[in-house]
């Protein structure tokens, strides 16, 4: 017998419904005016039984956790936003930009502690600049119903976990292309990735084709050299060269007016390193 999976608690429901009635995509003030019913979801008469049903909703039915980490459990999951309990229990790394306009609060009365970095002023998120560098807009501290709200075009923190805690995240989706990460070191960007995931799978795809160099991937490969992402439009036109000689020409001349520079530049570099110049004219 399959196990019934509990109702969304109220809260929850009001809070979604909060949310969908007050947040427009693209508007970054309307995002932030959700702060305060947010801040109530973080007290403690609330937060246990949240997370006590979000356990009890994933052993009813496991596949509730779908695609995501296992950090990180789902309370609302919307096409423009996303309400989640994340658990921190290990410092990263580098210093990670955040895609997504997001609204962070700790639960269990436990204090979250760490960095607030501003981007630079000449910061172009689908432009990645390694000659950038952060800069330090000092320490934070956030106690119970407190909340931290971070602008995916202006700020980045770095937590200090000095023990496991639970937070709980709104989010919008991904309103950059790409997620930067920082050197704790020197705070300069050390790489960059797809903020979302659906655009390393076409990437990949389109490597993946070109290396398999099968006819019938030239019209789905010369689709992705129009793509909205430049990273994709790239990966497509890399891959073309190994389908067809002739289109793979005709596509790099057009991508020498690419909106996107690093596109027009790759561009330039393969005409003149690959190619005589005469079938440039």
């Amino acid at each position: 017998m399959t196990a019934q999976i509990p109702n969304a608690l109220p809260m929850t429901a009001v809070f979604a419904e909060h949310v969908r009635e007050r947040y427009t995509p693209g508007q970054a003030e309307s995002f932030w005016a959700c702060a305060p019913l947010f801040r109530r979801l973080a007290d403690p008469a609330f937060a246990g039984p949240m997370i006590n049903h979000a356990l009890q909703v994933l052993s009813c039915d496991p596949q509730q956790a779908g695609d995501w980490s296992a950090r990180q459990v789902v309370l609302v999951r919307e096409p423009a936003w996303t309400l989640s309990l994340q658990l921190i229990d290990r410092p990263r790394r580098y210093i990670h930009s955040s895609p997504s306009h997001l609204l962070i609060t700790p639960l269990s009365g436990l204090p979250l502690s760490g960095e607030l970095y501003d981007l630079p002023a000449s910061y172009d998120n689908a432009v990645f600049d390694p000659s950038l560098k952060l800069e330090a807009a000092g320490p934070i501290t956030l106690g119970a119903g407190e909340v931290l709200a971070i602008d995916a075009g202006r700020h980045v923190v770095d937590f200090r976990i000095e023990r496991p805690l639970m937070l709980l995240k709104l989010a919008t989706a991904p309103v950059q292309t790409l997620e930067w990460l920082f050197s704790k070191g020197t705070l300069h960007p050390w790489q960059a990735n797809d903020a979302d995931a659906a655009m390393t799978n076409l990437r990949v795809g389109a490597y993946v084709l070109g290396r398999l160099a099968h006819q019938s991937s030239l019209e789905p490969i010369k689709a992705l050299t129009a793509h909205t992402n430049q990273n994709v439009r790239w990966a497509a036109i890399q891959s073309l060269g190994r389908l067809s000689r002739v289109e793979a020409q005709k596509v790099l001349r057009a991508a020498l007016d690419d909106p996107h520079p690093n596109v027009r530049h790759a561009a330039k570099l393969a005409m003149d390193e690959t190619e005589p110049p005469v079938w440039r004219r």
